[in-house]
């Protein structure tokens, strides 16, 4: 069924009215050639008969565009509407089937020859006709022409359609960019509304949090703390931590989406950045009774150069599922580099510019996942039934990686066997960098005391939050520094005025005066250039960091913050020189472990104990492991502790190494 609108034929466009003029001449020339008084174009409508075009002859008792003739009217063109077939009446006076009509009995008309006008779907447009007011003979000669005439019209209606459709494609067409546009700006409404959201969530939830986390190190850093309350602040400090990476992994989504998270790279030691998330997880593993193995290829480069925080993140967030589906078994974690047949040279930053490849892979003896389910792993807030039943975690951890991993040149993949286990393996691109272009980690210290000889520096403290405020003034003030706090922007300029401070902690959000403003007027004198100022805010927006750094301020802290990065901070900004305390891990169980644990002990056992021993060490089985400690503790109470240590923190090859394997 057509879905053209046969009955507008007029059309107010200069095209249109040139084939109106062209069907004007077409049937005066029809007229002239059949030397008939009357040449018509009929368009029949659902309303009846209408003259389009009348040729113009002043015989013609017919003008275009006269009054519409009913349909049940009995004119010549209804017949060829009926039959659908060209009608020549050669004498309608002699035919009593037209005696009704008005074009016979009115006007006077005798003759009449005319054919059937068709829209390119077939269905009726109208006629072509001639009459004459005389009995006519035409030769075939004539009726040919004729055909062909209507064959130009049924050619202009296909132009008339084709025009008709490309009208109505540019309209919807139209409509749709309009809506479409109409779409973008709600969206781009709704997104601005959704940043603002985040931002604001951020800055309400990240807020409380730099006061928790802040505190809790403080109160770690105390020598008087009982042993049992510094298990308490650690539980804290932990929870802080777990419940920021909770905030940061909804943040990151929502970055990832709206296409903001950009890459960070820097050279950075990648061995260290394995052994730590090894050791991070150790105790997790050992608490659950899993291994927990690091397979670095040997040809592993150890200093790289790429983004070391989004690829930590990928590492803890792999690991952590890992651990909280496998229940006996254990995590491999392997990691390995693409081989290259070239190698580049050494270029900016020490670089070797030649980009590889590096292939990770986290393996896990657990539930394993359901093929039906593998298709929504990466789905933002979707979990497996495995992970509803652990009832932990947001559904993000696993879309944030995959994010994570394309954004550093590579992506990631899954296999999985339900009952055996799963492994997710990803890649990243990275460059090679020399070992003097990284910086050194120095050994863990405490900051005890500023050191001697430097002037009494002045802090001004801004905050609108006093909890902040004594977050600083409690990690500060045990240093000696001199400090003053202010609540706004307005009441820091004006200490600023008078105290004429060494560094401004700047927050950013206060109320009658904000942190960006209160920076540019200090910072618009001579006396304020001179003026250190950090800014510290709880927004993590990328595009918040450039504005902060365009008012004039000289860096930027997110909450919440570490202690040690507001050391930092101090040292590079106004060269402050401290005095460290060495940190050193306790070593007694270690050293106690080693003066135990010897070979000259193990071979003092019983031959039937160390075949024990090594079975239980080589099958890794707990019941195994505890019959034989036991066994060795009637003998050697001593001993079966130390090795009980090594098996709960999976040394095995301690033990192989003290039992000779002749003795087997």
């Amino acid at each position: 069924m057509n879905t053209y609108d046969h009955n507008l034929w007029v059309l107010d466009d200069e095209r249109h009215t040139i084939s109106l003029a062209k069907w004007q001449k077409t049937i005066d020339v029809m007229a002239n050639i059949f030397q008939a008084p009357a040449g018509f174009i009929v368009q029949h409508t659902n309303q009846g008969y209408q003259v389009v075009i009348a040729s113009q002859q002043e015989s013609n008792p017919y003008p275009a565009g006269g009054g519409i003739i009913p349909l049940n009217c009995n004119i010549f063109c209804r017949k060829i509407m009926q039959t659908r077939e060209k009608l020549y009446v050669k004498n309608a006076k002699v035919d009593p089937y037209w005696d009704d009509n008005p074009e016979v009995a009115q006007d006077g008309f005798m003759s009449y020859y005319g054919l059937l006008v068709n829209w390119p779907d077939n269905t009726p447009f109208g006629t072509i006709c001639v009459m004459d007011f005389k009995e006519t003979d035409y030769q075939k000669d004539y009726l040919d022409l004729m055909e062909e005439l209507r064959n130009l019209v049924e050619h202009d209606l296909r132009l008339f359609e084709q025009y008709q459709t490309t009208a109505k494609l540019a309209t919807n067409l139209e409509k749709n960019n309009y809506e479409l546009m109409e779409a973008k700006k709600q969206a781009d409404i709704a997104n601005q509304a959704k940043s603002s959201f985040i931002a604001n969530m951020s800055h309400e939830l990240r807020s409380p949090l730099n006061a928790i986390l802040g505190f809790t190190q403080i109160m770690t850093r105390s020598q008087t703390l009982p042993p049992e309350h510094q298990e308490s602040v650690g539980i804290i400090n932990r929870s802080g931590e777990h419940l920021l990476t909770l905030i940061n992994n909804v943040l990151d989504l929502s970055q990832i989406e709206a296409g903001r998270i950009t890459l960070n790279e820097k050279n950075f030691d990648l061995h260290r950045l394995l052994d730590d998330i090894h050791d991070m997880f150790q105790l997790k593993a050992n608490d659950k009774g899993l291994q927990l193995l690091l397979e670095p290829a040997e040809n592993l480069p150890r200093y790289i150069r790429t983004d070391e925080v989004k690829l930590r993140q990928i590492l803890i967030n792999l690991i952590n599922n890992a651990l909280k589906f496998t229940e006996q078994g254990g995590i491999s974690i392997q990691v390995s580099q693409q081989s290259s047949l070239t190698k580049g040279g050494k270029g900016e930053g020490g670089i070797i510019q030649q980009p590889t490849t590096i292939y990770f892979a986290v393996e896990d003896t657990g539930a394993g996942i359901a093929p039906e389910e593998l298709d929504k792993l990466f789905q933002a807030f979707s979990q497996t039934e495995s992970g509803k039943q652990a009832q932990e975690g947001t559904g993000l951890g696993l879309s944030i990686s995959r994010k994570f991993a394309e954004l550093m040149g590579g992506e990631m993949r899954v296999t999985s066997r339900v009952g055996e286990g799963t492994v997710f393996s990803f890649d990243i691109q990275y460059q090679e960098v020399a070992a003097t272009d990284v910086e050194v980690l120095r050994a863990k210290r405490r900051i005890i005391a500023l050191e001697p000889g430097q002037p009494r520096y002045r802090i001004l403290i801004v905050d609108d939050k006093p909890v902040n405020r004594q977050l600083l003034i409690h990690l500060l003030n045990p240093l000696g520094f001199e400090l003053q706090e202010a609540s706004n922007g307005k009441e820091a300029i004006k200490i600023w005025e008078e105290w004429e401070p060494h560094l401004i902690w700047m927050d950013l959000r206060m109320p009658v005066m904000d942190g960006f403003e209160a920076t540019q007027k200090i910072k618009a004198s001579t006396k304020g250039k001179a003026t250190t100022i950090i800014a510290l805010t709880a927004s993590v927006l990328e595009e918040e960091r450039a504005v902060v750094l365009s008012v004039g301020c000289d860096d930027f802290l997110h909450k919440p913050f570490r202690d040690e990065q507001i050391f930092k901070a101090l040292e590079q900004h106004i060269g402050i020189r401290y005095i460290y305390e060495e940190i050193e891990p306790p070593s007694e169980d270690n050293a106690q472990q080693k003066e135990v644990l010897t070979a000259e002990n193990l071979q003092a056992l019983s031959p039937e104990l160390q075949l024990q021993l090594r079975q239980a060490v080589i099958s890794a089985s707990k019941k195994k492991i505890g019959a034989v400690v036991a066994a060795i503790a009637e003998q050697n109470p001593a001993l079966s502790e130390a090795i009980a240590t090594c098996f709960h923190n999976f040394e095995y090859d301690k033990i192989l190494d003290f039992i000779p394997k002749e003795e087997v």
